[in-house]
């Protein structure tokens, strides 16, 4: 004898499947993107934040000089990536993920400074970038410079053309030393609400 399924446990099973599968759909779309990406030169076992912050070249060492900006923002990490010397030429590269392509984000870097061992007064550094299609970051910036320590400082947007984009910054020009140094904190990329697609 042959048992016919009944109909109205097929159709709950078929219902807790849909229903299953679009909240992972769901779930998959919040990951990808976010409003906000912060990206930390360091990892939480002072190793290189790497594949989304990483050094290109030069000599790149370890400091405690964390932005006082962790004070009021949770920040993982609790050293930092610092460069006092420009031979060889120091560079970096971020590689930010869960960003979206098309949208626009305003980009923004913090670091900090002590009174012996300074952020660079004078420093100058390029930017490159990849993977946008429009941005007003200027090629060179002074906002690693000593005076903008402990707070955000706008580098420029970008509008994306593809959802992995990079930034390389890499040395120009400043005293670089012992005592006058690069320091490569933290990196923010916040979306501009203009740029956000209607729900």
């Amino acid at each position: 004898m042959t048992h016919k399924p009944n109909a109205n446990l097929v159709m709950k099973a078929q219902f807790k499947f849909l229903a299953l599968t679009a909240l992972i759909a769901l779930s998959s779309c919040c990951c990808l993107a976010a409003d906000t990406v912060i990206i930390e030169s360091r990892k939480t076992d002072n190793s290189p934040n790497a594949p989304v912050w990483s050094p290109v070249s030069g000599k790149w060492t370890a400091s405690k000089n964390k932005s006082r900006i962790s004070r009021t923002l949770t920040l993982a990490a609790t050293n930092v990536s610092v460069c006092a010397t420009n031979l060889p030429v120091p560079a970096f590269k971020v590689a930010p993920s869960r960003l979206e392509a098309g949208a626009t984000y305003q980009v923004e870097v913090t670091f900090s400074t002590t009174a012996t061992h300074v952020a660079s007064p004078d420093l100058i550094i390029a930017v490159a970038t990849a993977g946008v299609s429009a941005s007003t970051i200027p090629t060179n910036t002074p906002a690693f410079q000593g005076s903008g320590a402990d707070s955000w400082n706008a580098l420029g947007a970008i509008t994306l053309a593809t959802n992995s984009p990079t930034l390389t910054f890499t040395y120009v020009s400043g005293t670089l030393s012992k005592e006058s140094r690069w320091y490569a904190d933290t990196i923010r990329f916040t979306r501009v609400a203009a740029s956000k697609k209607a729900e």
